[in-house]
């Protein structure tokens, strides 16, 4: 009879099957994903503060659109919201300390899709994103602390929010297979996500190529989300945005 696996024994213990796919469930679990985030919104949260950029990114915009009414009280009501949803993070994850093992290897598959990404999207970045590679003013930390961001806001506004909220409704009102509701789900959230882009005064121009190029981006991070879960496509935006930012010259 095979001896059970404690609660506590290593990945490295287990035979290698049960170690890819008790990582698989437990990186893709929303309650992980949330904690492994989590330094990212404190650090870009404390980032503006500290770097006072001239300019947040719009999806974070858009987010805190919400707690605006509050008035003075809107950064003490988001920061104690965050720490309500940290600690249920961490009962529902059943552990209140921090798994480095299993969060290294999610920076790590995080930073292989972002690797993939840049290699397969940036010469189409090149050609299709001209603002982007021109000298925007700013030093080279307030671009960066944008790219996590963007990474981190984005994410959670269309995957999260947009692309739940479809999926769920079309679920409810209707009768469609699963199948076409998730497809349905992931071609609009896309489609804001590239058309919000191109909105407002400092908007990239309405060209088709650049449009697509944004929609294509947002399938695949939907893909991510969906398959991966929020901590890696959280990251796997951030540091794709970031690697492009460094790259520029």
């Amino acid at each position: 009879m095979a001896k059970p696996k404690g609660k506590g024994q290593s990945r490295a213990s287990q035979p290698f099957s049960d170690s890819v796919g008790k990582y698989l469930a437990d990186s893709r679990d929303f309650a992980t994903g949330f904690l492994f985030i989590l330094p990212l919104l404190v650090g870009y949260e404390v980032g503006l503060i500290v770097l006072r950029p001239g300019v947040g990114n719009w999806a974070h915009g858009v987010v805190r659109m919400v707690f605006r009414g509050l008035g003075p009280a809107q950064p003490f009501v988001f920061a104690g919201l965050v720490a309500l949803l940290a600690v249920l993070a961490l009962r529902r994850a059943e552990r209140m300390r921090v798994d480095a093992e299993l969060y290294g290897l999610m920076l790590l598959e995080s930073l292989v899709y972002a690797c993939a990404l840049g290699l397969v999207c940036g010469f189409a970045a090149r050609r299709l994103l001209p603002m982007a590679i021109t000298a925007s003013g700013r030093t080279i930390a307030c671009q960066v602390l944008l790219s996590v961001g963007a990474g981190l806001y984005e994410e959670v506004l269309f995957r999260v929010v947009l692309l739940g909220f479809i999926y769920y409704g079309l679920r409810l009102w209707t009768a469609l297979a699963p199948g076409w509701v998730a497809a349905i789900s992931i071609v609009a959230s896309s489609l804001a996500f590239a058309a919000c882009h191109h909105i407002g005064a400092c908007g990239d121009p309405l060209e088709p190529g650049l449009i697509m190029y944004r929609f294509g981006m947002g399938v695949l991070f939907a893909a991510i989300y969906i398959y991966r879960g929020l901590g890696i496509v959280v990251y796997t935006h951030a540091l794709y945005d970031v690697l492009v930012t460094l790259s520029r010259p």
